[in-house]
């Protein structure tokens, strides 16, 4: 059906990504490659079919429930949901984006089997539940269960027609019909590295969004960035026309169909919504397979749907006044069409040119071996990863590793499956292949079969031939999984046609309760066709709306433009912090704007750490093994590069001010390329401040330069003092302060002393936030035998030795400006 396996891919060593990833985009691209110019206009031709899925799905399946006008307003959502435009133009993750695209039909299908017997639907509910499967498997598992709601839905409404039989039928045929690819993508699991995507940088913990970014705007892209930052939002014009639907539910005069449907887009919006949230991580890995995912936001599918269906149920607020009605649909659809009208001009993410030698160069440049991240399909034989490519840039091949004297071989023929050797041996020899073994596999040796085996650590193509030139067929086949799989898709077609054919005449289909008028579709239509033609004649080619380009050496959309320099090929030319304080535990988001004067030697992974103290002493840090998702080697000085880091800050991290370093430093040796400090400091906050009952003393006491010492607390045992000191500024203090604490006799000697730096040297005073409670703790050792009666507490100027003024509560001066406590008070 489709070739499993490619011998090009990981370097000419061989790659059966298409045994585990959905071949459906594939097989129509080269079905319609066969009446278009060329694979890629074929390609393109796929994708412009599954856009125009995305609409008439959406319409079909909604039309019925909230009537024609909500359902090109639910139509226009799904289709211009920001996220798509991130999958279609930058993302590239086809499969998954036509799978998404195949949603709204599965729906429309199985309700309308639900509502009727009809061949042509029941056929259209396997082929699209089929399609789905054979698109993208992670997809259709994350669909499963709103999925599995909607049937139960389905079957207990419906249930005097006893819909249940024909919508697990066809369930079970679409899945026999998928199980050419799910089967043996099960079946054939274990034999690879598919768990490297659970752990490590692909462990779906590390890809969670966080609530902010639902709500995020949708800013112009910056033509001189290497990958613009996309925000993974919903539109604030699609929540807008969300909430608007979603309270709907209100409305009386509706038909319990409709509530129900309007709940199950809440239900689908606010369920995929919190799936996508770290919170969400216990289900991420309780649930089998889930884990796999890699990435949260791949239920955004789900997630956009929902809120699609939401939007077309805001039409129902002016579904009485005809004129209304078409003002309202035109503006929630311009709307939405305008709220993304900066996707519509896309640049590519990488510029591809479809050709065998610029594929092998991408592998290695964008380290996409087999166009795989991890390398996950990979066979568990191979231990050590060849270093050097089989397939060299001008297409000629290697066709043995560490051949043996008096052997040579030469590669005369190959394709997507199969490679043809010329081998020459003066002695019978053990030659290994410059090619990966894995099952089905098969070697005909002088047109005689012969045995393959794989070598140990590489998992090479190793077989035994005698003396003499021969010619060596290999041929990537079948396996009694795939074998089995496909007899099973089979019967599933074969059933799909029987239970059609079985299905009596179909019944008429209710009517329609809300119907448009042509007059007002005429005129939604005209509107549309003037909006597309204006976007496309005159704001795309002629104005420069909604795009922005920076010039060189800047970063327009940085909040801070800087010239940062990190080595001599490297700095930073902007930086975004979103706040200036954070909380233990919780995130700060630094964003950094890199520009090289030109490619980078080596791999570089970027890091920001927040430390403080003379030491720099580092509390939190965030690396990234490729900056802004890109390899360092790749950078060019035609564009910069976006680097966002989220910096998760310990819960016992100190609540003080911190430095915020950023920098490079070589992956493969840890050696440092260089770093820099932002002109910031980042004030931490704690977690639960500090009460004023957890002091052991509360009236106050004003120290001079805006400083309070607002209470103490005292713990003592074996010869040491453990004071606390409760300090607050109401201003930003001018310099940088020294603490004296000095233990009294009673007759008044100095008899212990802890003089230092606030917060051990971590905070300094001219650092302090205006209102924070700051807690300074200081050890007094004292000499054995020794009992102070009281403890001064002040400030002073380490420069000149003078002590800031202390005034007491009532405005009286303290002696010597020093406060005094009694120890244990």
């Amino acid at each position: 059906m489709w070739p499993r396996w490619h011998t090009l891919m990981f370097q000419g060593y061989g790659y059966p990504v298409l045994s585990f990833n959905g071949p459906l985009p594939y097989v129509v691209a080269v079905l319609l490659s066969y009446v278009t110019p060329s694979l890629e206009m074929a390609y393109k031709g796929m994708l412009l079919m599954a856009c125009l899925g995305y609409s008439a799905g959406m319409y079909l399946w909604t039309r019925d429930i909230i009537g024609p006008w909500g359902a090109l307003i639910a139509a226009a959502a799904y289709t211009f949901a920001p996220f798509r435009y991130r999958e279609l133009y930058f993302l590239g993750g086809y499969c998954q984006f036509l799978a998404w695209s195949l949603y709204p039909w599965v729906l429309f299908f199985f309700r309308r089997l639900a509502e009727r017997r009809s061949r042509g639907i029941f056929l259209g509910a396997v082929a699209s539940l089929a399609g789905l499967a054979l698109s993208h498997n992670i997809s259709v598992m994350l669909f499963a269960p709103f999925f599995g709601v909607y049937l139960l839905g389905l079957m207990v409404g419906y249930w005097q027609r006893r819909p249940w039989g024909w919508l697990i039928g066809a369930i079970a045929c679409a899945l026999t019909i998928a199980a050419m690819l799910l089967l043996p993508a099960f079946g054939e699991m274990s034999l690879t590295y598919a768990d490297a995507s659970t752990h490590g940088y692909w462990d779906i913990s590390n890809h969670m969004l966080r609530l902010a970014d639902f709500f995020a705007p949708s800013v112009p892209l910056d033509d001189r960035a290497a990958l613009s930052p996309l925000p993974f939002n919903f539109g604030r014009w699609s929540l807008i026309l969300a909430a608007l639907g979603g309270l709907t539910l209100v409305l009386a005069r509706q038909s319990v169909a409709r509530r129900l449907h309007i709940a199950l887009g809440l239900f689908m919006m606010v369920g995929a919504g919190f799936m996508m949230l770290p919170a969400s991580l216990p289900v991420w890995r309780g649930v089998p397979f889930f884990n796999f995912s890699e990435y949260a936001f791949r239920i955004f599918g789900c997630a956009s749907l929902g809120s699609a269906l939401l939007a077309g149920a805001a039409a129902a607020w002016v579904a009485r006044w005809p004129r209304v009605r078409l003002v309202g649909v035109a503006a929630a659809v311009i709307g939405l069409i305008m709220a993304v009208a900066v996707y519509q001009t896309p640049r590519p993410f990488v510029p591809i040119t479809p050709t065998p030698a610029h594929f092998l160069s991408y592998e290695i440049t964008y380290r996409a071996l087999g166009t795989t991240g991890g390398a996950e399909f990979l066979s568990r034989a191979v231990t050590v990863k060849p270093t050097k490519p089989a397939v060299a840039a001008d297409l000629s091949r290697t066709a043995l590793i560490d051949a043996p004297a008096g052997v040579s071989a030469q590669v005369v023929s190959e394709d997507a499956g199969s490679l043809r050797f010329v081998i020459t041996a003066a002695a019978p020899s053990t030659v290994t292949l410059a090619h990966f073994y894995f099952p089905g596999w098969r070697a005909w040796l002088d047109n005689a079969p012969i045995a393959l085996r794989s070598t140990e650590k590489t998992g090479l193509i190793q077989l035994d031939v005698p003396a003499g030139q021969h010619d060596l067929l290999l041929k990537y086949g079948d396996t009694p999984i795939r074998v089995a799989a496909g007899w099973i898709s089979l019967v599933g077609l074969l059933a799909a046609a029987v239970f059609a054919w079985k299905m009596r005449p179909p019944r008429a289909l209710p009517a329609v309760t809300e119907r448009g008028h042509w007059q007002e579709a005429a005129v939604l239509t005209t509107l549309l066709a003037a909006l597309a033609l204006l976007m496309a004649f005159w704001i795309g080619p002629h104005t420069s709306w909604f795009r922005l380009t920076s010039p060189p050496g800047q970063a327009l959309p940085a909040r801070n433009q800087a010239h940062l320099p990190v080595s001599e090929k490297a700095a930073i030319i902007g930086y975004d912090i979103d706040q200036a304080t954070v909380r233990q535990g919780d995130e700060l988001h630094v964003r950094l704007y890199w520009q090289t004067s030109g490619p980078l030697d080596d791999d570089y992974a970027s890091f920001v750490k927040l430390s403080a103290g003379s030491q720099a002493q580092v509390f939190a840090q965030s690396d990234h093994v490729h900056p802004g998702e890109l390899p360092t080697t790749t950078w060019t000085d035609e564009q910069y590069v976006v680097d966002d880091h989220f910096v998760r800050i310990p819960a016992d991290a100190p609540a003080v001010a911190m430095k915020i370093t950023a920098g490079l430093y070589r992956g493969s040796d840890l050696a440092l390329l260089g770093s820099v400090y932002l002109p910031v400091t980042e004030h931490v906050l704690a977690r639960h401040a500090p009460s004023a009952t957890s002091m052991s003393r509360t009236s106050a006491s004003l120290i001079g330069d805006g400083i309070e010492l607002l209470g103490h607390r005292t713990e003592a045992e074996q010869g040491v003092i453990r004071l606390t000191l409760f300090w607050q500024a109401h201003k930003a203090p001018t310099a940088d302060y020294h603490v004296f604490v000095h233990a009294l006799a009673p007759d008044g000697r100095i008899v212990a002393q802890a003089d230092g730096p606030p917060v051990d040297g971590l905070y300094l005073t001219s650092d302090w936030l205006p209102g924070q409670l700051i807690l300074d703790t200081h050890e007094i050792r004292l000499p054995a035998g020794v009992n102070p009666a009281s403890v001064q507490i002040g400030l002073y100027d380490l420069s000149t030795l003078l002590r800031l003024p202390a005034r007491q509560p009532d405005g009286a001066a303290w002696p010597d400006d020093a406060v005094v406590i009694q120890v244990g008070s």
